[in-house]
Parts: structure tokens; sequence; C-alpha cells
């Protein structure tokens, strides 16, 4: 890896304050991929950053507030990449599973995300969960404007935030949860049998 242009003290302007936050950011999730999520984080950023350690707490703060700001950025990312698909069909059928199956290829390909399934279940599990609130909250603004045109065109008796909460419980039961039935080539398949099986849509 080439080496990288140390940063030179003092203040930063606000864009230059988020690149350094960027790159402090680019180079934990570097190091959360290489050593996971036990990594003593500070030392091993400001390495590969070619920063300091006190820059580090400057611009991001302890590890607690490192992950979760990594966590942030990877959602914004996430839901950047969405938008284009929940804008493709008001139809109810069409929208929830080309969200859902958009959503869990997404996952599958979550470098970050896959690495902590595997070594930290009980760390990232919960936060999908049982201390989900704050995420499904997100999710459910993201697609309630959508799923609200949709059920408007269909029979269905759910509302745009139940809709939304199905997708959210349907997408984290295949992300944590594969089966061999559950190839990626299978996918839509699956989600589909799921929708018509769940009565969400009018099978006509």
């Amino acid at each position: 890896m080439a080496s990288a242009t140390p940063l030179r003290p003092g203040p930063a302007r606000p864009d230059a304050a988020e690149q350094i936050r960027d790159r402090i950011l680019d180079a934990a999730t570097e190091c959360l991929l290489a050593e996971g999520l036990d990594a003593r984080l500070h030392a091993a950023i400001a390495e590969r950053a070619g920063i300091s350690r006190p820059t580090v707490y400057k611009y991001v703060g302890d590890q607690a507030a490192i992950v979760a700001a990594i966590l942030d950025r990877e959602l914004d990312r996430f839901f950047g990449a969405a938008m284009p698909v929940l804008q493709r069909s008001d139809d109810l059928q069409a929208h929830l599973v080309g969200a859902i199956v958009f959503v869990v290829d997404y996952a599958r390909d979550h470098a970050l995300l896959q690495k902590a399934l595997r070594e930290h279940p009980e760390i990232i599990l919960p936060a999908l969960t049982t201390a989900s609130g704050p995420l499904v909250e997100r999710v459910v603004g993201l697609f309630e404007d959508q799923l609200a045109r949709a059920l408007s065109r269909s029979a269905s008796p759910l509302d745009p935030r139940s809709a939304a909460e199905w997708g959210y419980r349907i997408v984290i039961s295949l992300v944590t949860t594969p089966t061999a039935a559950l190839a990626r080539e299978d996918t839509r398949a699956y989600v589909e049998s799921l929708v018509r099986l769940m009565a969400i849509v009018d099978p006509d």
C-alpha cells in the first residue's frame, strides 16, 4: 500500500476537515476488514492514514465513535444506492420484491458486514434485531412514501409502515440465516413466493 501524505497540523476549513474525517474512516474500515472488530483502531488508523493518534481523536473520537461513524457512513451509502431502485415502480409487488432483493444482494456483497456476521455475531445480530429500533426507523423513512403510492394502487390492508417493517424483517432473515436454497440466483423467485404467501398484494 502506498504511504499516505502526512497531514499538516493546525485547524482545517470545513471541507478540509471533512476530507480528513473521510480519510480516517477509510483507514478505519481497512483496519476492521484486516483485523476485525477487536482491532485497536487509533494506532492502526494513524499508521495507515499517515496521521497522529490525537488527530484521529480530534476528528472522530474514541473507538466506539469510530465504529458508529463507519456505520452511519455505510448506511448513508446504502440509502443513496437504494433510492433509484425504490423509484422504479409503484406496483406494490414489483416494489417490494425489487427492494428486498436489492438489499439482500447489497448486504451479501458488503465485506465489512459479512466479516462482522462471521466473526462477531454477538455484536452485529442485536444491532439488526433486538436493538434495531433506530435502524428500522431509517428504513421506514426511506420506504414509506414509495410504499404509500404502491399501496394506494393495491387491495392490501397494510399501511406503509407495516409493509416497510415486514420488508425489513424479511431482509434480516435472508441476510443472517442464509441457506443453499437462497443462493443469489434464486433470491428473486424466493422473495416473490414470500410476497404471494403473505398475501401482501393482490395475486392478480
